[in-house]
């Protein structure tokens, strides 16, 4: 696959592999979270901190099955597209196969700048009373 960067054009060979897939979900999971910390001190300041250790380490396990899962599905979900687009050339050069192509992430970037915001004003109001 060709892309640019700064004016030069390179491609590279290799493919998201299931492994590399399984092991960036699991290293997502080792990464603390700010929730798992204020799990782990409200635990200890109940005087449960043994508790609050299992739900972090519970967490943190559930994450990384969680975006391994979403890894897996996204490396199989891809090399079928590719295969379809590849039995199917005219559909990649369409005009709104092009559209399609410059418009998803900026359509993306929106719905998550919205969902964001909509949390933050949701919250905000809730904290206002």
């Amino acid at each position: 696959m060709a892309h640019t960067h700064g004016g030069f054009t390179h491609t590279h060979d290799l493919a998201p592999t299931l492994r590399g897939t399984i092991l960036l979900g699991f290293a997502g999971g080792l990464v603390p979270s700010p929730s798992a910390v204020v799990v782990l001190v409200g635990a200890a300041a109940l005087g449960q901190a043994w508790f609050g250790l299992l739900l972090v380490v519970a967490y943190g396990v559930g994450l990384a099955l969680t975006l391994t899962a979403a890894g897996f599905a996204v490396v199989r979900l891809g090399s079928g597209v590719q295969r379809i687009l590849e039995r199917r050339p005219r559909w990649t050069t369409h005009p709104l196969a092009g559209l399609v192509r410059r418009a998803a992430p900026l359509g993306s970037a929106f719905v998550v700048v919205a969902l964001g915001a909509g949390l933050v004003l949701r919250g905000a109001a809730s904290a206002w009373g």
